[in-house]
């Protein structure tokens, strides 16, 4: 079988040995970086994004302004008043589309807020592991939120982490949950160190079993554990954006992920790169061809509730 994904050496799209499914002019401005260059205004006005926002990090804007020095103090007292009066709310971030510019789903993601202040949300799941019941009602009530409050008429990811689905209850809820939520990506993610790969296995067996589609999310990350059997469940691989400092730092590294690339593309997995920030992670993601990207660029294009 041929690799179509790998840029050619002559970087000529047109030399690959078999067609691809993406509009030619398209995927010259995109993907070929021996045409024409491209400026930030034309790329981002062909994918129907503007960079007209004050620059910032994506991870600034997930914390928020008023998020430093948290008070830990009963913190899950806190937690579990959100939960009661469902004093929810949620960012959902879009998902790229590099072969039409469009927006090809939504990743839907929490954020908390406790006396006015913007809390991190990895403080507040750091918090949850402390009450693995409290987890999972949380978590439970949040999704449900998510599903109702959702972009019409584009997927939606959801995050899901082990923890919440570690034994034969939970996985029963979270099987009915996606089975009867359409056009759903369950995306599992570990929150902290502790997840074990037998409960990450558990937990994509019972998914599975729900006929949701399934992501592996923060591949490469530099904390992230990685089972290569775990890819037999996935329809989606995300890529931390760890992956484009290492492709700056080393040009090789792309070695790597090209590889991966054509495995999802003969595996039928569709591969998303996290992280794109700057109108050169942008470029880096075409050259690499990611079919699909997210990241803080495409702010403009967030929707809050």
């Amino acid at each position: 079988m041929s690799r179509m994904l790998r840029i050619p050496p002559n970087n000529d799209l047109f030399t690959i040995s078999e067609p691809t499914d993406l509009d030619a002019a398209v995927a010259r401005k995109l993907f070929s970086v021996h045409s024409r260059p491209y400026s930030l205004e034309e790329l981002l006005e062909e994918m129907e994004f503007s960079e007209n926002v004050p620059p910032t990090s994506e991870k600034a804007a997930e914390n928020g302004p008023q998020s430093a020095n948290i008070d830990t103090t009963n913190f899950l007292e806190n937690l579990k008043l959100i939960l009661e009066e469902k004093n929810f709310h949620t960012e959902y971030q879009p998902i790229l589309s590099l072969e039409t510019g469009k927006i090809y789903a939504y990743e839907a993601l929490a954020r908390f807020r406790i006396d006015g202040v913007s809390i991190p949300p990895d403080v507040v799941f750091s918090e949850l592991h402390k009450d693995p019941d409290l987890f999972f009602r949380l978590e439970r009530e949040l999704k449900s939120f998510q599903i109702a409050n959702r972009p019409k008429q584009k997927r939606l990811f959801l995050n899901l982490d082990p923890h919440v689905c570690r034994n034969a209850e939970q996985a029963s809820f979270w099987t009915s949950f996606f089975a009867s939520s359409p056009d759903t990506v369950c995306e599992v993610i570990e929150n902290t160190d502790s997840t074990r790969i037998e409960e990450t296995r558990f937990c994509l067996d019972a998914l599975k079993k729900s006929g949701a589609a399934l992501a592996l999310d923060d591949v490469g990350g530099p904390n992230n554990l990685f089972c290569f059997d775990f890819l037999e469940y996935s329809n989606y691989i995300k890529f931390d954006k760890h992956w484009l400092r290492l492709f700056k730092t080393k040009e090789t590294y792309k070695n790597i992920a090209w590889g991966f690339l054509d495995f999802a593309h003969e595996s039928k997995i569709l591969c998303i790169l996290e992280g794109i920030e700057t109108a050169e992670d942008l470029r880096i993601a075409a050259e690499m061809r990611f079919p699909l990207v997210q990241g803080f660029l495409f702010r403009s294009k967030n929707r809050t509730v």
